[in-house]
Order: C-alpha cells, then sequence, then structure tokens
C-alpha cells in the first residue's frame, strides 16, 4: 500500500477547483448561461444590490475588463435579468427566478460531490476559503 502523496496548498485547491468547475460548467452549458453571466446573477442573488464598481471588481478576477462588464450588463438588461438604476445592479423578479433555478441545479450537483466527504471538514473548508476570499491581499 502506498501514502498519498501530500499536495502543496495551491495544487490541491487548482485540482479541487477542477473537479467542481465541471458539473458546474456542464449545468451551466446545459442552461445556455456563460460562467460570467452565472458569477453576476450569484453575486447579486448573494448579495442583493451592488454597485457596477463591485462586480466590475468581482468579474474582473475572472478576466472581465471594464468594457466586457458593460456589455454583460447590457446583456443581463436586455434578457430582463437584471436591473441598474445609478450605478446599482439588481435582480429582477425574472432574474431571482432564473437564480433560484441555477442556483438549485449547482446545489444538486455539488451536494453530490460533497456528501462524499464529512459534513464538519466540509463545513471547516469552507470556512477558511471563505476567510481567504474575504482578506485583502494587499
Amino acid at each position: 500500500m502506498t501514502q498519498a502523496t501530500r499536495l502543496p496548498f495551491g495544487t490541491a485547491l487548482a485540482l479541487a477547483q477542477r473537479v467542481l468547475a465541471a458539473p458546474l460548467a456542464a449545468v451551466l452549458g446545459a442552461e445556455h448561461v456563460t460562467m460570467p453571466a452565472w458569477f453576476t446573477l450569484n453575486a447579486l442573488g448573494l448579495r442583493g444590490p451592488t454597485a457596477s464598481s463591485v462586480l466590475s471588481d468581482l468579474l474582473a478576477t475572472n478576466g472581465l475588463d471594464a468594457s466586457a462588464v458593460g456589455n454583460l450588463m447590457d446583456e443581463l438588461g436586455d434578457a430582463g435579468l437584471v436591473d441598474m438604476r445609478d450605478g446599482v445592479a439588481t435582480l429582477t423578479p425574472a432574474g431571482i427566478a432564473r437564480y433560484t433555478e441555477l442556483r438549485q441545479r449547482i446545489d444538486a450537483v455539488t451536494t453530490h460531490i460533497f456528501e462524499q466527504f464529512d459534513a464538519a471538514r466540509v463545513e471547516n473548508a469552507r470556512s477558511l476559503l471563505q476567510e481567504i476570499a474575504e482578506t485583502d491581499p494587499e
């Protein structure tokens, strides 16, 4: 019996992200939703009304520049999913329904993955990752 290699944190995180991103991409592909559109709907669904500058910062981590964010917001607005007023984006009732539908499908997939692990360990990992995400990199 061989002992499993202890991966560096960054490597383990990248590999875990790949395992989680594949089913997410499959759900979004089946629903004809781009990853940036999902990130936007998810941010608004979790945060509520959000300043466009905050959305731009969030989406910049996914490679979108200000112009691409503007185009995305226009597309989501034209689809009736997001309302933009005075520099603040809000989900419309249709946007809330779409977000909720997508969130439920994605939760079903991720629940299946996480059921393989002890719930306390999953919560510890989620809590640590949230702390890291909320840390100012400066």
